[in-house]
């Protein structure tokens, strides 16, 4: 595949989701993380009760832990591509 693809990624506690026109489909998860990140105002944190705060990408309801994987690959012969972002907190211990 070799077009470019639109990306919207779907965070439930933003009133707007974060959207990439023409991205290249050789783009990683992990490339496009930060970005997604950035734009919703998030950042991977660890507290001070050692509890830790992670965001997941999820195609449908698959789980993306591979930021390795290419938004090609993931879409297929799509030329969109929507993802959704989850929080997960893991607890620290007390």
């Amino acid at each position: 595949m070799t077009e470019n693809l639109n990306i919207a990624v779907i965070y439930p506690a933003a009133r707007k989701p974060f959207e990439q026109h023409d991205a290249p489909p050789t783009e990683t998860l992990g490339t496009l993380k930060p970005l997604v990140l950035h734009a919703f105002g998030l950042e991977e944190t660890t507290g001070p009760d050692g509890s830790t705060t992670t965001y997941t990408f999820y195609h449908g309801k698959e789980a993306l832990t591979d930021l390795s994987q290419t938004v090609g690959s993931i879409a297929g012969h799509a030329h969109a591509l929507t993802l959704k972002l989850a929080q997960q907190i893991i607890q620290g211990r007390s």
